[in-house]
């Protein structure tokens, strides 16, 4: 593909973040890698795009001039068809807010919160330098040493919330003339790379065990036909109201809303209609759930499930004064919108109704608040969960070995004085 000199920020990483702490990791370039969002810093429900979270699990790609990029549909379907990026404008447009989670965020709670567990606390307060974040292995690297992996690539803070506008997927796929033989397309990206064993000894919290090796490859997904034909389910070319960046995936992305980021395909080479479920590394061998590595019924993960995060008071706020405190979070779900957050003081033994902040998002966090009557000193322990419209209970997930799609309930341990 022809490539045509660009310039900006949107290439070269983020603009100063001046209310973060959390600084991103950059690679030699000085794009940015790897970067947390400051969940705990912002008060909007939609995350600035320069505070949004970073994640690429291969190499990104050189920045493509939307002038000069293609991508193409075919397989199973009536009429392959290559288009360029106005091509995608004169389909009817549709605007989706959603919370994008990544399937690790917070993986480290499950370690925290198993029984017996001596590890501090993770904190969403960490800070983390240019420096940060942990660079590909060579081939003749002797292996890290877990604890140096963790340490390296915090997993907290890897939410965010935005508004993305391009065109349902599925009016592309229609005007293609999907057969009735289709069952997933298989969406692939422009991104290519030797997946990194890190990632996945970094999501297993070990590494005693062997990770299968695919060679050099592009970062590809295959989405069930039904969920490729979701009306939310979109072709994105705009983020928060400004044509994407490169390190969100310019000129064009996927935009799978309920599901893990790492189904939000970005920088999109070609879409492929297929007759069964692909064999993709991202899908059948990482972001899966099972009992162990070495477990063969392992299933690729999907929806998330339901969650909240409490913003105050945390545990590291230091002693509070006695008096009224209003405990503020916020809560989103796989499955749509959150209808009830209740909270407890006293570790889960009684729980009352927070009042949530009505929406007309379904895919977007919503914020929740409960006013407290702290009148009495003494250690407390906060806890919030939520019921979604599915009737689904905080928490949903099962153990699972990557520790992925954390959802359990985090209790904050304040005191009051």
């Amino acid at each position: 593909m022809a490539q045509r000199e660009i310039e900006g920020d949107w290439v070269f990483g983020w603009p100063d973040r001046k209310r973060a702490e959390i600084m991103p990791s950059k690679d030699a370039d000085g794009r940015v890698i790897f970067a947390r969002s400051p969940v705990l810093d912002l008060e909007g429900m939609l995350t600035p795009v320069d505070a949004y979270y970073v994640i690429a699990q291969l190499q990104m790609p050189d920045p493509i001039h939307p002038d000069d990029y293609t991508f193409s549909i075919g397989g199973e379907v009536e009429n392959p068809t290559e288009y360029v990026l106005e091509d995608l404008r004169k389909f009817p447009t549709r605007t989706v807010r959603a919370v994008t989670e990544c399937a690790g965020n917070d993986g480290e709670f499950f370690s925290y919160l198993r029984e017996g567990s001596n590890m501090k606390k993770p904190s969403l307060r960490v800070k983390q330098n240019e420096e940060g974040g942990w660079n590909q292995m060579s081939e003749d690297c002797e292996m890290p040493d877990i604890d140096e992996i963790l340490e390296a690539i915090p997993t907290t803070c890897l939410v965010s919330g935005g508004e993305w506008t391009g065109v349902p997927l599925r009016e592309v796929l229609n005007r293609a003339g999907v057969k009735d033989s289709a069952v997933a397309i298989r969406v692939q990206g422009w991104d290519t790379g030797r997946p990194d064993p890190v990632t996945q000894y970094l999501s297993v919290g070990r590494t005693d065990f062997e990770v299968m090796d695919p060679g050099i490859i592009n970062y590809d997904k295959g989405l069930p036909i039904e969920k490729a034909m979701h009306p939310d389910t979109i072709l994105a070319w705009a983020h928060n109201g400004e044509y994407l960046t490169h390190v969100h995936g310019a000129p064009l992305r996927m935009v799978v809303p309920g599901w893990a980021g790492n189904w939000w395909v970005k920088w999109i080479e070609k879409i492929e209609v297929m007759d069964h479920m692909p064999d993709c590394y991202y899908q059948t061998h990482y972001f899966v759930s099972g009992d162990s590595p070495e477990d063969p019924n392992k299933k690729p993960m999907m929806q998330l499930g339901v969650k909240t995060l409490i913003k105050y008071p945390r545990d590291d706020d230091g002693p509070l004064p006695r008096g009224e405190h209003v405990i503020r979070g916020m809560t989103w779900s796989g499955a749509g919108a959150v209808v009830k957050v209740e909270v407890s003081t006293d570790g889960g033994d009684n729980w009352n109704d927070a009042y949530i902040e009505e929406s007309h998002d379904k895919w977007l966090w919503r914020r929740w608040s409960y006013v407290w009557d702290a009148s009495e000193p003494g250690e407390y322990s906060i806890m919030a969960r939520a019921t979604d419209e599915e009737g689904r209970v905080q928490p949903q997930t099962e153990p699972n070995f990557q520790r992925k799609h954390f959802d359990w309930i985090v209790p904050e341990l304040v005191t009051v004085e």
